[in-house]
């Protein structure tokens, strides 16, 4: 009896490890996909290349797990475990919102934009932007972003044009189309808000949950004091691809401070 009750446990134990593996496999092949459809609706950037190689790396160490050397197998789950936690971290933190609607101004930072068009991504951005401008319309709305290399206009061009589509007052828009990065959004925009409001102001910034940590680190270096937040929410299929350049942007941030 006890030899049979323990070759059931066994029986059960490869049940669960061919599960298990046959699981990994799924969500490592749904992230590779993930990936590669992202090269072909958006601009071209490292997010995108990390999804791929998340997902393949996935797959492999299911299929090749007990082939592995012992350091190899704890250095690549780690790795995994690392990126996940880092991830949720970041999205847990940006959903916590604190904008009380009494800003002076609220700064969107900018996203890809396709051409002429705001992908989906700053879309979202903008959407979020509008609502909060009908329940505090008289704070100014800096757009910011300059041009990229696949980009037909700037980001702060793309964005104005998007927020007058939808009803935003012209005369509360304020471009910043100079900036590269998240630092620079927050530098750039805060020399235009110094100019166009005298003494001292209250701002809010919109962006992407998994982006309003390292935005508010940027805008606390900037200069900006106390400033509050708003995300918005990312579209699943650009999430991983985000989060996980995200995670390398702010390991990049406390290493250099920009």
């Amino acid at each position: 009896m006890s030899y049979y009750c323990f070759c059931v446990i066994i029986k059960n134990g490869d049940y669960m490890k061919t599960f298990l593996k046959l699981v990994s496999i799924f969500f490592g092949s749904i992230i590779f996909i993930n990936g590669v459809g992202l090269f072909f609706v958006s601009n071209f950037n490292i997010g995108n290349v990390l999804t791929v190689l998340l997902g393949t790396v996935i797959i492999l160490t299911a299929i090749f797990l007990k082939k592995l050397n012992k350091w190899i197998k704890i250095a690549l789950i780690s790795c995994i475990s690392i990126a996940v936690v880092c991830s949720s971290f970041l999205i847990i933190y940006g959903k916590t919102d604190n904008t009380t609607h009494t800003e002076d101004a609220v700064i969107v930072l900018g996203a890809a934009v396709h051409g002429k068009t705001p992908s989906l991504t700053l879309k979202r951005r903008l959407d979020t932007a509008v609502k909060y401008h009908t329940q505090n319309p008289e704070a100014l709305i800096v757009v910011s972003g300059g041009k990229g290399a696949q980009e037909d206009i700037s980001e702060a061009e793309a964005m104005e044009i998007y927020l007058i589509k939808k009803g935003v007052n012209p005369d509360k828009i304020i471009k910043e189309d100079r900036a590269t990065s998240t630092y620079e959004n927050f530098v750039f925009s805060k020399n235009i808000l110094d100019e166009q409001l005298n003494g001292k102001y209250k701002t809010a910034f919109i962006t992407n949950e998994y982006h309003i940590m390292r935005a508010a680190l940027c805008a606390n270096q900037a200069g900006f004091k106390n400033t509050t937040h708003l995300h918005s929410n990312t579209n699943i299929s650009y999430l991983a691809s985000g989060v996980l350049r995200e995670c390398l942007a702010v390991i990049k941030y406390l290493v250099f401070k920009k």
